[in-house]
């Protein structure tokens, strides 16, 4: 089963719109390096606080992926916009009650 991982972003105030700007494409690169799947969610009560959550079957994946010099540009073009540290954290699949594609979908 695949591994998810995730990054908690804490952006500062009013910094929310051009951090978006900038790690936006880094969301659609997961994909290119191997996600399954890559979703960035917005805190409700925490409007400052994103989660970042890529599935991967594989963990070398990602590391290429977070360490790619692309990425490493991305995150070098954001750095005023969050708070340090960033930690990127892995959770294993105990349940997965996705809907699976069929010929009939």
């Amino acid at each position: 089963m695949p591994d998810v991982n995730y990054i908690d972003w804490h952006i500062h105030p009013f910094r929310a719109d051009r951090w978006y700007e900038i790690w936006y494409p880094a969301l659609d690169r997961a994909m290119a390096y191997g996600a399954r799947s890559c979703v960035l969610s917005r805190d409700i009560d925490d409007p400052l606080h994103y989660r970042q959550m890529s599935v991967w079957d594989d963990h070398s994946d990602f590391e290429r992926y977070w360490y790619s010099d692309e990425i490493a540009a991305l995150r070098e073009a954001a750095f005023n916009y969050y708070n340090k540290p960033l930690l990127p954290s892995w959770h294993t699949t105990a349940f997965d009650a996705s809907r699976v594609e069929t010929a009939a979908d």
